[in-house]
């Protein structure tokens, strides 16, 4: 019997690493983890309505980049509420970096993904410039291993290197950690452009 509980605990440890396999957590200095969203996808508003495509990490972009993930529910919104609060009030990061905001509706409270959705939709169309991805599937979380019910923040040069990452929650000594490695990244950027 204990042979039987043995192989079973061995072949569900096995089914976790291979699940594992393909996931990295995202580490400053290195480029960020490939992933793809096709389940939800990339909000675009278009004239008839609002659609989805697929969403895909890409590089290089043509300046740096602030990558927001947040979990599908309230208390994840508010551990960012420091951080959008201090971005609000640092109008060089909407000039001169691109943000996307990953929403992973996988891990949102059962019978609110519609609400979720909802407020995204909402967001969007207040600030069509950023790009708003609805994560139905969890794979960022999963392939970055995020903490479930949560929120990140990255930050990245335009060629897609990790300057800044942390997970929530955020004190206002990572905000300014954030925000100097940007403006730094910002200022290489537009030193090498005349160069």
């Amino acid at each position: 019997m204990k042979r039987v509980g043995l192989k079973i605990a061995l072949l569900i440890g096995l089914l976790f690493v291979g699940q594992m396999a393909g996931a990295e957590l995202p580490r400053v200095g290195s480029l960020v983890p490939a992933v793809s969203v096709q389940r939800g996808g990339e909000i675009i508003l278009g004239k008839g309505g609002d659609t989805r495509q697929p969403w895909q990490a890409q590089w290089p972009q043509s300046r740096p980049q602030l990558i927001i993930h947040v979990a599908g529910r309230l208390a994840a919104k508010q551990q960012l509420d420091p951080v959008v609060t201090r971005l609000a009030r640092t109008p060089w990061v909407n000039q001169q970096v691109g943000l996307t905001t990953i929403v992973n509706t996988d891990d949102s409270i059962w019978g609110s993904q519609p609400f979720v959705e909802h407020s995204i939709l909402k967001s969007k169309k207040h600030a069509p410039s950023s790009h708003f991805v609805l994560d139905s599937s969890g794979v960022v979380a999963h392939q970055w291993h995020l903490q479930p019910e949560s929120a990140a923040v990255i930050a990245t040069t335009a060629q897609g290197q990790i300057i800044f990452f942390q997970q929530a929650p955020f004190s206002a000594a990572n905000i300014d950690k954030l925000l100097d490695r940007l403006q730094l990244t910002v200022k290489s950027d537009l030193n090498s452009s005349f160069h």
